[in-house]
């Protein structure tokens, strides 16, 4: 997938890879939203009463941000389409993958590091620590 060329992160959803790309731009945004990058954590912390809504923000903003990367004339997706692609079923993987792009975007594109926690299920703890280091 060229997303990965960029240094996005794949995710399945639906049957489809899309990329999630932490960028520059994506950082920004989010600090401008949340006040800082390093509050990530607290947007999938179940006592969030914006969780989904804030789920659903981040996916949008990376998988658009992947898509733009790759070219910047592509049509981006609308949020309530994303939204479309999340279920209870898989809303920890998107949790999960959202983390891993950030910290492909903030440490770089080091496979070896994402290859560590192949098959290990991340929690929610485990998620805010790494963030935290970062």
């Amino acid at each position: 997938m060229g997303a990965l060329k960029s240094g996005a992160f794949p995710v399945e959803l639906n049957g489809k890879e899309y990329g999630l790309l932490f960028s520059l731009n994506a950082l920004d945004e989010v600090q401008e939203k949340f006040g800082s990058y390093d509050k990530l954590s607290e947007v999938f912390n179940k006592d969030n009463p914006n969780l989904f809504k804030d789920t659903r923000w981040l996916l949008t903003l990376l998988i658009n941000e992947a898509l733009l990367a790759e070219d910047e004339n592509a049509q981006l997706l609308e949020e309530k389409r994303v939204g479309r692609l999340i279920h209870a079923g898989n809303l920890q993987e998107v949790q999960n993958a959202i983390f891993k792009s950030f910290y492909r975007g903030t440490a770089g594109d080091n496979r070896d590091a994402e290859n560590e926690n192949d098959g290990e299920e991340t929690t929610e703890e485990g998620n805010r620590e790494a963030v935290q280091e970062n």
